[in-house]
């Protein structure tokens, strides 16, 4: 169960979110983020919600009673340990596979995968979410330069 601060903290979220959009300004949701475009999806720099509170346990990322009090347990290969700690620090996705690609000898085009999909799912379980917020009209006008 969510406590009460965290409960008014995304309360206030949401209606941030929802004067923006009664303003025309529509915000892509944490599950819609794989729509933006690849270049801009190349740049996001991963945060962690603050109110999560995640740990690794012999290579499973664990955060214990997550979902209605059950413990959530996600087995994570090497390069995505790595990208966790990447994301720790803020590091874009692109960059972070730059990185991990260059230390490991696997091709960039592989380890830019997995950085990226780890992250889609953290982001979709709200454990995580971009640095920079991303808009659907901003990122459609992106698109079509």
């Amino acid at each position: 169960m969510k406590s009460r601060r965290s409960f008014f903290r995304d309360f206030i979220g949401h209606a941030g979110t929802l004067v923006d959009e009664a303003r025309g300004v529509e915000m892509i949701p944490l599950n819609r983020l794989r729509e933006l475009p690849p270049d801009l999806i190349e740049q996001i720099e991963p945060v962690f919600f603050p109110e999560i509170k995640w740990e690794l346990k012999g290579g499973m990322f664990f955060i214990p009673e997550f979902n209605n009090g059950k413990d959530l347990r996600i087995e994570l290969d090497v390069n995505e340990l790595k990208a966790l700690n990447y994301f720790k620090r803020h590091i874009s996705l692109k960059n972070a596979a730059l990185s991990i690609s260059s230390s490991t000898n696997q091709p960039e085009d592989t380890v830019y995968q997995s950085v990226t999909s780890l992250f889609f799912r953290l982001a979709s379980l709200r454990i995580c979410h971009p640095l920079k917020v991303y808009r659907i009209d901003e990122a459609a006008r992106s698109e079509n330069k």
